[in-house]
């Protein structure tokens, strides 16, 4: 039996917090962990910063002015409350002195000039090539940590929920509680810093219900929707703008010839709904979207059907929830007799003020509104920041729904995937092309004539050109890292993820794109998790609708040798 509707306002109760105040505070389990290297004054500057073990990212400070920013580093790489990371970072100083090595915790906003509380645990600091005063924290007690200089930031020793990484202590930071050490350099010695970081627990923080079982109802749709193609630029495309690509029967059966056993289909119901307060759909939208759904599942392709740049919701969701259950509503009565192999997906990349955890609460009260009209339909759910993987840790999902397929998107390298396209902003940083893939290049790369790139910009081009394939910036590399985190975060707590979107824009060159394609679908395939690539037709082509065939080297990538 379907419970009744309950108000949305009810919800909060049932549902369990990932950020919440604390002593007026806003608290929040922390996604990644964040360091800061600086250079004195008479070091001057550090060079050739680099990740050369584990996964993040190194970058010149922007907010500094440019003339100080050759003399430091931020960090930052992702975290979890499931167990310790690892992170080596290398760098070299230009002259002999000292450089300030700063742990605190990831800058994210709640409101306006008000951060996040996200605090990370620390341990097992080593340094090659300079002294780090014990970076394993076993002499220090609260505030007082030898070697280190204490702004909030404290040494706790290890409970029974939360080990050290090795001995029993461990320092405690955030953004604005820091620890930080100096470390005596040499001019021309690289240094070599070595780190193992994770989440605190927030207090009051509860954990979602890990699920044993890999025989949900979740873990068979995921057996279904493992080599996906989406229809892009259409039916989202808002009424009246000409840039739409109209997908047609032809492509449904092409898409089933090539061997892809679902479609993703991005819809933009929004455009199509009346006013408050039933929202009432449009019945042209339900006769363009029910002719490729009924055509695909004709050809016995799964269809993964979505709302899609719902921009008003994302920027000011409490305003417009009301809208996006109705839609939902609309929906599921349309879609109820449809068989198992369409699925709902709720929303795509929820960004902006759609955080993962205001999301949350909807996300549930849409899924009970789905149940009352479909109980068995797969439902999917992704978290904020455009479905980013580093999110996962903030999502929840009803503990008791076993048909949710977790879904997350990512186009890394994104240098190299979205080089040329003109919707990525206006910095000349967007602009430069030529990148292959992998890296390094053949011939060194060179910035584009007129182009004013900035400085951090400019160090991942040299990296480009001269790190060796396994620590270069555009590299299967990081494809093994956003597997790894999904891996992680699906054992852990038992949901089936799907990667609903990645993919290389045709700016790039034909044999880089095959060979993007070949190493992240060959990854993804290893770890059982299945995907869609973006997109069919429609400027990451896979099928070129000129020649009516796969683009270059494109299915040899994605289907190997079938």
């Amino acid at each position: 039996m379907i419970p009744p509707r309950r108000p949305l306002a009810a919800l909060a109760f049932l549902l369990i917090p990932t950020a919440f105040a604390l002593a007026d505070e806003p608290v929040k389990l922390a996604g990644s962990a964040r360091f800061d290297l600086t250079a004195d004054a008479k070091t001057g500057a550090i060079d050739d910063g680099r990740i050369t073990v584990g996964d993040g990212s190194i970058d010149r400070p922007n907010w500094l002015p440019a003339d100080r920013q050759t003399g430091s580093y931020t960090v930052n790489f992702p975290v979890s409350r499931i167990g310790w990371r690892g992170l080596s970072v290398r760098f070299t100083p230009r002259a002999t002195g000292t450089v300030a090595v700063t742990l605190m915790g990831p800058w994210e906003q709640a409101s306006p000039g008000v951060l996040y509380r996200q605090e990370v645990l620390w341990d097992d600091l080593k340094a090659d090539g300079a002294k780090l005063a014990d970076g394993g924290f076993e002499q220090g007690k609260g505030a007082e940590v030898p070697g280190w200089e204490s702004r909030g930031g404290t040494v706790v020793v290890q409970t029974a929920e939360v080990a050290a990484a090795s001995g029993d202590r461990y320092a405690r930071t955030w953004h604005n509680e820091t620890l930080s050490t100096k470390l005596e350099v040499t001019a021309g010695t690289p240094v070599t810093l070595h780190f193992k970081a994770r989440a605190a627990l927030p207090k009051g923080f509860r954990e979602p219900k890990r699920i044993l079982s890999h025989d949900t109802p979740a873990h068979r749709a995921a057996k279904r929707f493992r080599h996906g193609a989406n229809f892009g630029n259409d039916l989202e495309v808002p009424p009246g703008q000409t840039w739409a690509v109209n997908y047609n029967a032809d492509d449904i059966r092409h898409v089933r010839a090539e061997g892809f056993d679902h479609i993703r289909l991005p819809v933009g119901w929004h455009h199509y709904a009346g006013p408050a307060p039933e929202y009432r759909l449009s019945p042209a939208i339900f006769q363009r979207a029910d002719r490729l759904i009924d055509a695909a599942l004709a050809e016995k392709l799964g269809v993964m059907v979505n709302i899609h740049h719902f921009d008003d919701f994302t920027t000011d969701p409490a305003k417009n929830t009301a809208k996006f259950l109705a839609i939902w509503r609309q929906i599921a009565a349309h879609y109820a007799n449809r068989p198992e192999t369409l699925a709902f997906e709720l929303l795509n990349e929820s960004k902006d003020a759609a955080t993962t955890e205001v999301i949350n609460p909807i996300f549930a009260e849409a899924i009970r509104e789905i149940r009352q009209t479909n109980p068995d339909r797969t439902i999917v759910v992704g978290p904020g920041r455009w479905n980013a993987i580093s999110e996962l840790p903030q999502l929840r999902v009803p503990d008791d729904d076993l048909n949710i397929l977790v879904t997350v998107h990512c186009y890394d390298p994104f240098l190299f995937t979205h080089q040329g396209a003109s919707w990525t902003g206006d910095s000349d940083d967007r602009k430069q092309t030529g990148f292959v893939f992998p890296g390094p290049p053949k011939s060194p790369l060179k910035p584009a004539p007129g182009l004013a790139l900035s400085p951090g910009f400019l160090a991942t081009i040299k990296a480009y050109n001269s790190l060796p394939t396994e620590s270069n910036p555009i590299s299967p590399r990081v494809m093994d890292q956003a597997v790894a985190r999904i891996k992680e975060w699906s054992a852990y707590y038992g949901r089936p993820v799907y990667l609903g979107e990645f993919g290389a824009y045709t700016a790039a060159d034909p044999t880089s794109r095959a060979n993007y394609y070949r190493d992240f679908r060959t990854r993804l395939e290893a770890a059982d998790i299945g995907w869609a690539l973006w997109d069919w037709r429609a400027g990451f082509n896979y099928w070129n609708p000129k020649t009516n065939r796969p683009e270059p080297g494109m299915h040899e990538a994605l289907f190997g040798g079938r």
